[in-house]
């Protein structure tokens, strides 16, 4: 067993002790949001101030610091940041999640494993994609690195879920592989943070910038949490491109604050720090790779690019969903050559845009914060 795996079982006893100890809490009124991405919170916390009225229950969110930026929103809720490394906030923790009757979470943490064996206090995972174009969970390829032990306690991670919100089919099939989830397990409420999206006005940042906007957006790859590999150059943006457009780099949180942008200049901006749907709003045209940032981008019908220049060496160390090429709506392009010629030649596959956001956003329809909040109401008062 690595040193890793060692502390993991280590906390993992550690958290079973406390939930021994806070066993005999009863819970209230109360919905706890356990939070590591802003954006489904975010979309939540809005819907349940716009409905608190109609709601019987309270909300407290708990906060990591890849979500600290969520305190703007947090006026008038309960709200605690949370370490998950620091055995007092792990403490508290367990004691507001014993206290909840439903807890929403939206990533892999360890502590809902607590939840198991209480049927009390409910568990629903919204995820932070509304879609997936890379296995994780059951699926993750590195699971064969792993010892039995890490991979149990995974499983009781994914067996504390009593729900798991989707937006659509193909998410909840692969929420069943990747979780080990039941059909009735899934609600089809759609995924929160897809809600911005179907608000038609426009943002800010579409004015910041007086030249078009390409977005590059790449997913984290935690083999190389150093560098970053950009799309162009400043020469192809003034030359081929004719200055015509301006490149916003968007880091993913668990490397930004990790990796410099070479070369920023005028053509050239890393704006990591600003909010994900704001940025999207504003850009003219996606770059991506196998992030999941494409899944809400289509519901816009705009313009997508993959920029795939490490394809195989991705799939064989994190793992692609089976037939990648062909689930994305758009040209794999292995190098900035093929993407420059994708852009002059305006090859943006629009029609296959539309039929990618229908068939992933199915039960997304910008009303999905509020659909969930209506089922934990109803939940919580059939209980009653």
């Amino acid at each position: 067993m690595n040193l890793r795996s060692l502390f993991a079982a280590l906390y993992s006893i550690y958290l079973s002790v406390i939930g021994v100890l806070f066993k005999p809490v009863k819970p209230r009124d109360q919905v706890t949001l356990l939070v590591s991405f802003e954006e489904n919170a975010q979309a939540l916390i809005r819907s349940y101030k716009m409905h608190a009225e109609s709601l019987s229950y309270d909300v407290t969110v708990l906060y990591t610091r890849h979500a600290v930026s969520l305190k703007n929103e947090l006026s008038g809720i309960h709200s605690f940041y949370f370490n998950e490394k620091n055995p007092l906030h792990l403490l508290r923790a367990v004691s507001i999640l014993f206290k909840s009757k439903f807890v929403i979470t939206d990533n892999y943490f360890l502590l809902t494993s607590v939840l198991n064996g209480r049927p009390q206090t409910k568990c629903i995972q919204v995820w932070h994609a509304n879609g997936s174009l890379k296995k994780f969970g059951l699926e993750d390829v590195t699971n064969q690195l792993r010892t039995r032990s890490d991979i149990n306690r995974f499983k009781k991670v994914y067996s504390s879920f009593d729900f798991v919100t989707a937006g659509s089919d193909a998410m909840a099939d692969i929420f069943k592989r990747s979780f080990g989830i039941r059909d009735s397990q899934v609600l089809k409420t759609g995924v929160p943070l897809t809600d911005v999206y179907y608000d038609e006005s426009k943002h800010a940042l579409q004015h910041k910038w007086p030249k078009k906007i390409i977005l590059y957006a790449p997913t984290f790859r935690d083999y190389d949490m150093h560098s970053v590999r950009l799309p162009f150059t400043e020469e192809q943006l003034a030359g081929p491109l004719k200055g015509e457009y301006v490149l916003l780099v968007k880091l993913h949180p668990a490397v930004q604050h990790h990796i410099t942008i070479p070369s920023e200049n005028e053509y050239i901006k890393n704006v990591s720090d600003l909010k994900l749907h704001g940025l999207l709003k504003a850009a003219d045209i996606l770059i991506t790779d196998y992030s999941s940032v494409p899944f809400e981008f289509a519901i816009l019908n705009k313009p997508i690019l993959f920029f795939t220049y490490d394809l195989e060496e991705y799939d064989r160390k994190r793992g692609l969903i089976d037939h990648y090429e062909t689930v994305i709506p758009g040209k794999a392009c292995p190098d900035s050559e093929s993407l420059l010629e994708e852009i002059m030649k305006g090859s943006y596959h629009l029609k296959e845009i539309k039929q990618f956001s229908d068939t992933w956003n199915k039960y997304s329809e910008g009303n999905s914060s509020e659909k969930l909040l209506t089922f934990v109401e109803k939940e919580i008062k059939k209980n009653d």
